[in-house]
């Protein structure tokens, strides 16, 4: 993918905005070579967000850092992981261990070469299994992006995540999906502005229970 000016600007902005030094650029570069590449391969992203990787999906998921108040000691699970977004983005400028899930094989192989491109084929664990089937662990931060309803996602997550935070990109819909998931669920959650879509919020939540 050859960057025209206004790829350069958002690539310059994101590295402002999150303080990256110039070895987290060349990561970057390298993941959004391999999303282009392994694009015709496979259904990674919308086709059309590919010219606006750096705000539609690294500082999309980059935001999520700054909300985990996260350590080295911080467990990290994302669902449904796919392209790798919010996932390897974490992995990549936040402290701890991240565990990446995805059912689909092929989704699978790009996410480990993508690890590595990004330099942290050492702090990830890929999961090629349906989240259901995923040996419970314990999960200090859960994400998940664009993969399914507030309620499915409590439904899949909540054994892993024992007071731990989630922290979920939502677009429009999000109140729909918080009133929704309180038929089934009770939980705490704060709804923050996105720093990339005007029309979205993130929604921070905790204490997450099924309803008895």
């Amino acid at each position: 993918m050859t960057a025209g000016a206004p790829m350069a600007d958002a690539r310059a902005a994101f590295a402002a905005a999150y303080g990256l030094m110039p070895a987290d650029l060349a990561a970057f570069d390298r993941y959004t070579t391999l999303l282009a590449e392994w694009q015709g391969r496979m259904n990674l992203v919308a086709a059309s967000t590919l010219p606006e990787v750096w705000t539609r999906h690294f500082a999309d998921s980059a935001q999520l850092v700054a909300l985990a108040e996260a350590d080295e000691t911080t467990t990290w699970l994302d669902l449904g992981s796919g392209a790798g977004f919010p996932a390897l983005v974490v992995a990549r400028l936040a402290p701890g261990r991240v565990h990446l899930v995805e059912a689909t094989a092929k989704k699978c192989a790009f996410l480990a070469v993508a690890a590595e491109a990004l330099g942290v084929g050492g702090k990830v664990v890929i999961h090629n299994a349906r989240i259901e089937d995923v040996p419970t662990l314990a999960a200090d931060r859960v994400t998940a992006r664009a993969c399914a309803p507030l309620a499915k996602l409590f439904g899949w997550g909540e054994r892993f995540a024992h007071g731990g935070r989630w922290l979920l990109p939502k677009g429009r819909t999000v109140e729909a999906e918080i009133e929704a998931a309180r038929d089934a669920f009770t939980f705490d959650h704060e709804l923050v502005a996105s720093r990339t879509d005007p029309q979205a919020r993130i929604v921070v939540a905790g204490n997450v229970r099924r309803r008895r």
